[in-house]
């Protein structure tokens, strides 16, 4: 009896072989989307400027505020209660006073300025001499000046002393110096929740940015795209170069925004510095570290494949050859 010869089955690709295979593809994959950006410099150029443009306004926004918390920080450092007493307020009484307050918790320091001593500091600094010597009788107050302890700088028990040491004897006025402080504070809290939805918005901008330059670039190559299924191409292979097109826009995108970012502290560092100076601080201004920089452009490189998969998974899906 003769026996039939059969064919040899093709033997399966070890894991191996495949995954070199999937790298190769992936290779591939990401220099084509590369090279189809270059070969496009305008339209490239432009979607580039735009996702730049939209991710370097709300981090130059953060940036200068952070510049801004962290300027008030030092000045929280200094803040101190001022007590303008009753004109008439003899030695005795100031000196009770003072060892009333001495007993108080939470005040590390007490300072007495009679109201001679403010006179002629004023008159020392205001330039004034003249005018003040003409004066019938001495317009400033003796002041006592309290330095909280750090530990007792928080802004509810600050408030709770300033309220209490109103109804003290000989105490004509309690003027807090973090008052204004408090107030900023508050106005940057808000200001930071507007700059945080106005990020968000300018992110979702960068997704239609994304998401329209695939969809033109998917519809220029439709043809090519029905050709390629005709022939076994799966849906995976097919998006694979478009989803890392979204990826190159989102990370030469972020890179861009980050130069922006940085010129735009270059140019107002020296005027920032001088209006610092004036208020005798030396505060430097912070740019963006290494941390901040990279998640600038992680979260560029995020929306610009998010935009892309949006994208690719609707259009794709509905080019069949025909």
């Amino acid at each position: 009896m003769r026996e039939s010869r059969r064919k040899p089955s093709p033997t399966r690709p070890n894991a191996w072989t495949r995954s070199r295979a999937l790298v190769r593809d992936h290779l591939r994959s990401l220099v084509f989307s590369l090279g189809k950006l270059y070969r496009h410099p305008f339209a490239t150029t432009l979607t580039l400027l735009m996702i730049a443009v939209a991710l370097a306004l709300p981090a130059c926004m953060y940036l200068l505020l952070d510049n801004l918390q962290a300027v008030t920080e030092k000045w929280d450092d200094s803040g101190q209660i001022t007590l303008f007493l009753d004109a008439g307020t003899s030695e005795a009484q100031v000196k009770d006073l003072r060892a009333r307050l001495a007993s108080i918790e939470g005040i590390e320091r007490i300072e007495y300025m009679s109201a001679q001593q403010a006179l002629t500091e004023f008159r020392n600094l205001s330039g004034l001499k003249y005018l003040i010597e003409g004066l019938d009788e001495n317009p400033l107050p003796s002041t006592l000046t309290l330095t909280p302890a750090d530990q007792a700088k928080q802004a509810s028990h600050l408030d709770q002393l300033v309220h209490d040491l109103a109804t003290f004897p000989h105490v004509d006025q309690v003027q807090l110096d973090m008052q204004w402080l408090h107030r900023l504070q508050a106005i940057t809290a808000v200001v930071h929740r507007a700059i945080t939805l106005l990020g968000i918005t300018l992110a979702l901008s960068v997704l239609l940015v994304v998401g329209n330059s695939i969809r033109l670039d998917i519809e220029n190559r439709r043809e090519e795209i029905e050709v390629a299924k005709l022939i076994g191409a799966t849906n995976r292979f097919v998006r694979r170069p478009f989803l890392y097109g979204g990826m190159w826009y989102g990370l030469l995108g972020g890179a861009l925004a980050l130069g922006l970012v940085l010129i735009v502290l270059s140019v107002i560092e020296q005027p920032a510095q001088h209006l610092i100076g004036l208020y005798q601080s030396n505060f430097e201004l912070i740019f963006p570290d290494l941390k901040q920089s990279l998640a600038l452009i992680a979260t560029s490189i995020t929306l610009g494949l998010l935009g892309s998969w949006l994208a690719v998974g609707r259009h794709i899906a509905r080019i069949e050859p025909s």
